[in-house]
């Protein structure tokens, strides 16, 4: 893994590091100021588009180690990966997603994410991730937000669904909401999907539940942001959906290792898949 950081810019406190070569994970952390009308605080880690220039300055991907938060919550057992897709899909669009979840549970890359464990306490004994990862629940959303999503909306959109039973209530499952090609995306005023990101993970609360969720796009109006390097070859015949699997990879096992963003990271915030 290679990157190179070109520049640090600062708006509205946020810090925006612009990174390149490989997608790597960084912790944001946004606070806008107060000349708008409310203070908003949100934290979610991204998968960030490629720069295709870095290949001829990139320098070596952080060496420091990961290291964990002694009681940090880590997704060790049983995890489900319920979906939303939103938007204009096909049912074979679906199936590729549904087949790629089902099976990389029991890869010899998701093996790595067996290495991660969770301890209550230095006395305690460690517990390994052993999974099993599998796919939950599927639904689909006909573009109740339109064509325009953002943080807030996404949170919205999930939990809607948990409410109305279209998807199981469960604190220790991850929620994924997957948009059309058609749909933008914007985390921020200044953040959004093709530009900043080609996806993230993070938590939102109601009431006194924590649910780990995340969000990927359909990458096919910038596939150069957020596609393989080969974009010619598309293995099931769909360039923008094949394109979206690896931030899901990505972001899944972050999202199992690193649910709340406070267990497994180095210094710099990266998380364990932006060192594989």
């Amino acid at each position: 893994m290679t990157i190179t950081t070109t520049n640090v810019t600062y708006i509205n406190s946020q810090r925006f590091e612009a990174k390149a070569f490989m997608k790597i994970e960084t912790l944001y952390t946004v606070s806008e100021s107060t000349e708008h009308a409310a203070i908003r605080h949100d934290k979610f880690s991204v998968f960030e588009v490629y720069n295709g220039n870095a290949n001829n300055n990139g320098t070596a991907a952080t060496t420091n180690n990961i290291s964990y938060t002694m009681g940090a919550l880590v997704l060790t057992g049983a995890t489900n990966v319920h979906i939303v897709y939103y938007g204009n899909w096909t049912t074979n669009q679906q199936n590729i997603v549904n087949t790629f979840i089902s099976t990389i549970g029991s890869t010899s890359w998701f093996n790595i994410e067996k290495t991660y464990y969770f301890q209550s306490s230095n006395t305690s004994s460690k517990v390994y991730t052993t999974g099993p990862l599998t796919l939950g629940n599927t639904t689909t959303n006909n573009y109740t937000n339109g064509t325009q999503l953002t943080g807030t909306s996404i949170k919205d959109i999930i939990y809607n669904h948990i409410t109305k039973g279209q998807l199981p209530n469960d604190q220790r499952a991850i929620y994924l909401l997957l948009s059309s090609s058609d749909v933008k995306e914007n985390s921020t005023t200044t953040s959004s999907f093709c530009n900043s990101y080609c996806g993230y993970h993070s938590t939102f609360s109601r009431g006194t539940s924590k649910y780990i969720y995340g969000f990927i796009g359909n990458p096919q109006k910038c596939i150069n942001s957020c596609s393989v390097y080969n974009k010619l070859v598309s293995p099931n015949g769909d360039v923008g959906v094949d394109a979206m699997l690896t931030p899901v990879a990505h972001e899944i096992v972050e999202a199992m290792s690193d649910p709340w963003l406070n267990a497994w990271r180095d210094i710099n915030k990266n998380e364990n898949a932006d060192k594989w």
